[in-house]
């Protein structure tokens, strides 16, 4: 599971644990990006922070391994090119690709879409209000039972510069170590 969790949030932890339960995998690398290509306007927290931020949350969790595993590859990071990487490391590991519905809504649109196909199955957090229609991306894809959060790291930075409890948004101890470190505060 990859992003860039600029800040991480209780939308991304309740996915996380949708995608443990599923039984489908073993455990949940969750891949922090330098840059996302998707995302070239947005301005992003400083690289260790939004590390961290992971960690806080994650370090107590069974089976999930935070991960700077793409900081060494090159900038945009291509989720084909990370796919790629790993497979070469760890070549007796299967690999899933964990995103939500509305990321397999813009799937086609990724770089070498078709590629990331070939090497790996999605793991897809289904959502009541999507219904996907692309007969190619079925085809590689499992749904997991997931009841989605409504919120998004977009709407928490905003909150947080504008002054806005963020509570119930993220876990006290994110809101803890933005506060300590001054983020997204301007």
């Amino acid at each position: 599971m990859g992003g860039s969790f600029n800040p991480v949030h209780n939308g991304h932890i309740s996915i996380a644990s949708s995608f443990l339960e599923s039984d489908v995998i073993d455990e949940l690398w969750i891949l922090l990006t330098p840059k996302s290509p998707h995302k070239d306007g947005e301005k992003l927290a400083g690289y260790v922070h939004r590390l961290e931020m992971l960690k806080i949350v994650f370090c107590s969790w069974d089976n999930v391994i935070v991960s700077d595993f793409e900081r060494n590859l090159p900038t945009p990071s291509y989720t084909i090119q990370t796919i790629s990487e790993l497979k070469k490391k760890y070549p007796k590991k299967s690999f899933y690709l964990c995103l939500g519905e509305d990321s397999l809504a813009n799937f086609s649109s990724w770089h070498k879409w078709k590629e990331i196909l070939e090497k790996v199955s999605l793991l897809v957090a289904s959502r009541p209000d999507f219904k996907p229609t692309d007969k190619t991306l079925l085809k590689k894809a499992f749904f997991v039972n997931h009841d989605e959060i409504a919120v998004s790291s977009t709407e928490v930075r905003k909150k947080i510069a504008n002054g806005v409890d963020v509570q119930g948004l993220i876990p006290d101890s994110v809101l803890k170590y933005i506060k300590k470190h001054n983020l997204y505060t301007s």
